[in-house]
């Protein structure tokens, strides 16, 4: 599973909430350029909403269940990623057997 793209999310939450917009930035494009599927492709938009609904007072108070619905939903993304990739069949034990 590629849990690293859900940490440098976090990360970028983190920065938004530090007011470091230029952090934020350089983490956004870092998951954009790194995105290997269209779901990590939309968990970065999705990052990138989540950092800016953050750093922004449109929500309110309840930026909490917003930001925890938000990485849930990234989670699922990952995890549908790793399921449409083929599994192995089974142990092989290479050519020599």
């Amino acid at each position: 599973m590629d849990f690293t793209f859900l940490f440098i999310v976090i990360l970028m939450i983190l920065a938004a909430q530090s007011n470091n917009t230029m952090l934020v930035v350089a983490l956004f494009a870092l998951l954009l350029i790194t995105a290997k599927s269209k779901y990590l492709l939309l968990a970065a938009v999705i990052g990138g909403v989540l950092a800016f609904l953050w750093n922004s007072e449109f929500l309110g108070g309840s930026q909490g269940p917003v930001l925890l619905g938000g990485l849930f939903l990234i989670l699922l993304l990952i995890v549908k990623k790793d399921s449409d990739q083929p599994q192995p069949q089974g142990m092989g034990y290479g050519p020599y057997m």
